[in-house]
């Protein structure tokens, strides 16, 4: 089966879609690369589904609802200190995130 990239899966191999990609499909999301809080439609996969569905998943929904409410309340003033252009992400096999997150308030 030949792949985008121009590569081909042969019968017997392992295929690892990354899914820091998953939810980066525009026909679904439009504007993906885009960070919006309040985004509507928002059927990501991040957790799984079905099967692989992650038994954390409503516990990190929580705590990230908790905590984001949390940091916004506390801290009205927090920006970036810097261009957003100037950030850099790690990425490993299953988890990708920033390296560093400067911040002013």
């Amino acid at each position: 089966m030949p792949l985008p990239s121009g590569g081909i899966v042969r019968p017997g191999q392992a295929v690892l879609a990354p899914v820091a990609a998953a939810n980066l499909d525009p026909q679904h999301f439009p504007h993906p690369d885009t960070f919006n809080i309040r985004r509507t439609d928002n059927k990501h996969v991040a957790f799984g589904h079905g099967p692989h569905y992650c038994l954390g998943a409503n516990l990190a929904r929580v705590e990230l609802q908790v905590t984001i409410g949390s940091v916004i309340r506390g801290f009205p003033g927090l920006a970036l200190a810097g261009p957003l252009q100037e950030l850099t992400w790690t990425s490993g096999s299953r988890v990708c995130g920033l390296s560093q997150l400067p911040v002013t308030w």
